[in-house]
């Protein structure tokens, strides 16, 4: 036998509305857990810029306050041209319009690498916001993403790409 519960509205005894710590969920704990898909690394990303420019690898969460933090992490397989220069990738925050310099990462050898990231960010809203990798090279031509053959569904082959909402 299962039960159903329905409420319509559930109240601090102070008559406000409940937030994660007033439930009973300290800080510290997962939210919301947003992963990349196949589909997101179909496609590698080429450049010959020295500029960033988008990747279109990208993440969308909407968080659940404005107070939490954003758990990123990326890895992504990596190759420049020339092993005297690098390849070097970045997140971008939709709604700053910014790059969050936490994220800078680099690698070069001239040989197929992996270019990692872990880094954290105040949410700052709780409309969506959207992470993208973007990369730029500092000579050559870089890529990020697919790294050749055997990259058949739903194999992602040696790339990652997280977002996790984390209870302030």
């Amino acid at each position: 036998m299962s039960s159903v519960l329905k409420v319509d509205a559930i109240q601090t005894t102070a008559g406000a509305a409940p937030n994660a710590g007033t439930l009973g969920f300290s800080s510290g704990h997962v939210v919301q857990y947003i992963p990349a898909t196949y589909a997101t690394f179909s496609t590698r990303f080429q450049t010959t810029s020295a500029s960033y420019g988008t990747s279109g690898y990208s993440l969308t969460i909407t968080p659940k306050s404005a107070t939490n933090l954003i758990l990123i992490s990326y890895h992504l397989s990596a190759y420049v041209s020339s092993a005297t220069h690098y390849i070097y990738s970045i997140v971008h925050k939709s709604t700053t319009n910014a790059t969050l310099a936490q994220t800078e990462n680099a690698v070069g050898l001239g040989a197929w690498s992996t270019l990692s990231c872990s880094a954290s960010d105040v949410a700052g809203t709780t409309s969506p916001i959207t992470y993208t990798i973007y990369g730029k090279a500092s000579g050559g031509t870089g890529y990020l993403g697919w790294s050749g053959g055997g990259y058949v569904s739903p194999s992602q082959n040696f790339n990652s790409f997280h977002l996790m909402e984390i209870n302030t």
